[in-house]
C-alpha cells in the first residue's frame, strides 16, 4: 500500500514543497547516487524557492516517505516515491483524450464494515485516477486505465472484492454530458484547467538562458501534474462548451517543447557529476 499512499496532491500548487516534490520527480530520481543537501537546496533556490523554505520542503517530503536523509548529509529518493513517479511519468508527459469509440473499464465492489478504512482510500485512489462515480460501489474509467485500476485494487488489498468489466459506450439515461456532469465533478476539474492557464501564460515559448528554462520547466510540471490524474480525458460529446482542457493540454505541450532539454541540461549541471 505505501506506493499508493504518497500519490496525493496536499501540498498547493506553487508552494516550496510542491515545488521541491516536483524537482525529485524530474531530477532527483534520476542521479545515481545520493544528492548531497546543498545541491538539493541549489536546484530549489534556482527555480525560486527561498532557502529557508527549501530546507523546511526537505524535512517536510522526508517525514512524508518521499525523500530519505539520513545524517550524512545526502538526500535521496525513497523505494516507493520512485514507484510513483515512474506511474507519473506516464500520466504526466502524454496527456490523453479518448475519442467517441474508445472502450470503457466499469470497476464494482463491495467491502464490509471491517474495512472501511480501504473503503475511504478506494474511494481517494479512484478520485485521483479520473475515475466517475456513478454509484455507491460503481466507478467508470477510460479503458487506457485499466492497468492503473488493477494496481490500485491489488495494492490496497481488495481485488478479490472487485469486479471489472470493459465495455463500448454506455447507454445514458439522458445525454453524455449530463452524465459526466453527474459522475466527474467538471466544474472543479475546469477551475484547474483554467488555474493552469493563467499560472503558465507568462512562461512564453522562448526558450532564453539555461536557467530562464530550468525555473519555466519547473514551474510548467508543478502547475500541470496534478491535471493528469484528475481529469480523465473524456470524449468531446461528453465535455461542457468551451472546455478548457484541450487549450490546457496544448499550452502544456508547447511550453514542454520549449523548455525541458535547456532545464535539464541546466539541472545537469546544478546536480555535477552526482547526475546519472
Amino acid at each position: 500500500m505505501d506506493a499508493f499512499t504518497l500519490d496525493d496532491f496536499e501540498s498547493r500548487s506553487g508552494s516550496a514543497t510542491s515545488i521541491l516534490r516536483t524537482i525529485a520527480g524530474l531530477y532527483l530520481r534520476h542521479a545515481s547516487s545520493p544528492v548531497s543537501r546543498t545541491r538539493v537546496l541549489t536546484l530549489a533556490t534556482s527555480a525560486g524557492v527561498g532557502q529557508a523554505a527549501a530546507q523546511t520542503a526537505i524535512t517536510r517530503l522526508a517525514d512524508r516517505g518521499l525523500l530519505q536523509t539520513p545524517q550524512d548529509g545526502m538526500v535521496s529518493i525513497s523505494s516507493p516515491a520512485l514507484a510513483m513517479f515512474a506511474r507519473g511519468t506516464r500520466r504526466i508527459f502524454t496527456p490523453r483524450q479518448m475519442s467517441a469509440d474508445d472502450q470503457w473499464v466499469l470497476v464494482t465492489y463491495s467491502l464490509p464494515e471491517t474495512m472501511r478504512p480501504a473503503r475511504h482510500q478506494l474511494r481517494k485512489h479512484f478520485s485521483q485516477l479520473g475515475g466517475g462515480q456513478v454509484s455507491a460501489g460503481l466507478w467508470i474509467f477510460p479503458e487506457y486505465l485499466h492497468a492503473e485500476v488493477l494496481e490500485v485494487l491489488v495494492s490496497l488489498e481488495v481485488r478479490q472484492n472487485a469486479t471489472l468489466f470493459v465495455t463500448g459506450r454506455p447507454e445514458f439515461a439522458h445525454s453524455a454530458a449530463a452524465a459526466a456532469g453527474s459522475w466527474w465533478d467538471l466544474q472543479k476539474l475546469g477551475k484547474r484547467h483554467e488555474d493552469f492557464i493563467a499560472t503558465v501564460a507568462h512562461l512564453g515559448i522562448e526558450s532564453g538562458s539555461p536557467a530562464h528554462s530550468y525555473c519555466c520547466y519547473v514551474t510548467l510540471i508543478d502547475a500541470w501534474r496534478a491535471i493528469p490524474y484528475l481529469d480523465p480525458g473524456l470524449p468531446e460529446s461528453m465535455l461542457p462548451k468551451e472546455w478548457p482542457g484541450q487549450r490546457s493540454r496544448e499550452l502544456f505541450l508547447a511550453l514542454s517543447a520549449a523548455h525541458q532539454q535547456a532545464a535539464q541540461d541546466y539541472a545537469d549541471h546544478l546536480l555535477g557529476s552526482e547526475s546519472s
